[in-house]
């Protein structure tokens, strides 16, 4: 049970801050920095998962007596390579502070 212990919260906090639009803005403010972690923690999971599944189709196709240099084994390593740089691309776009523009146009000028 405790291996679900994140995504069970998760779901539980996202159904009720979904579903119950009136909770305060500081509660909601409170659980979004759990929300996105435990958002990150499990797209890494996924992330990882689909690894695991890349290297053991190369193993079994290896096992099979694919050659180890040939052309699928490079299609499966090269689509594995993607899928790490994408998964890290959005983990750092998540985790990247926020640039706030600056206003547009003119501004009062303050006095002195």
């Amino acid at each position: 049970m405790t291996l679900y212990l994140p995504y069970l919260s998760q779901w539980i906090i996202g159904f009720v801050t979904f579903f119950f639009p009136g909770a305060a803005p500081n509660v909601k403010k409170g659980v979004l920095p759990w929300h996105i972690l435990f958002g990150l923690f499990v797209y890494i999971l996924a992330l990882a998962n689909a690894e695991l599944g890349f290297l053991e189709k190369l193993t079994f196709l290896e096992s099979s007596g694919l050659d180890k240099y040939g052309t699928e084994a490079f299609l499966v390593n090269f689509t594995a390579l993607v899928v790490v740089l994408f998964g890290a691309s959005v983990v750092v776009a998540a985790i990247a502070p926020v640039r706030l523009e600056e206003p547009q146009g003119y501004a009062p000028i303050p006095e002195n």
